[in-house]
């Protein structure tokens, strides 16, 4: 499993997680994170406070988001519980 800070090229097996399953995600944001180089959940699920920061400063005019909207909590739960899961915490915004 990876942690911190690992930026991709492309997704992994040509194929990006959705990453509009994580509240606060649209397609304009997920166009954003894409192009910054993270395409899966467990990316952002690997997230330090600092890796935050770091991509929180690329986010134009998103700043904010990523805590604001608990992207890494949300990523964690989907790596650990599965999708089906985090669609029933998410029900509750339990995260």
């Amino acid at each position: 499993k990876p942690e911190g800070l690992v930026r991709l090229k492309a997704p992994r097996k040509g194929r990006a997680d959705e990453l509009q399953e994580i509240e606060g995600i649209g397609p304009a944001l997920e166009q954003l994170v894409n192009s910054l180089g993270f395409y899966h959940f467990d990316q952002i699920a690997a997230w330090s406070e600092a890796d935050i920061a770091t991509v929180d400063a690329e986010m134009k005019t998103f700043k904010g988001r990523i805590k604001r909207d608990k992207w890494v909590e949300q990523a964690r739960i989907i790596v650990a519980e599965g999708l089906e899961a985090f669609r029933e915490r998410a029900r509750t915004n339990d995260y």
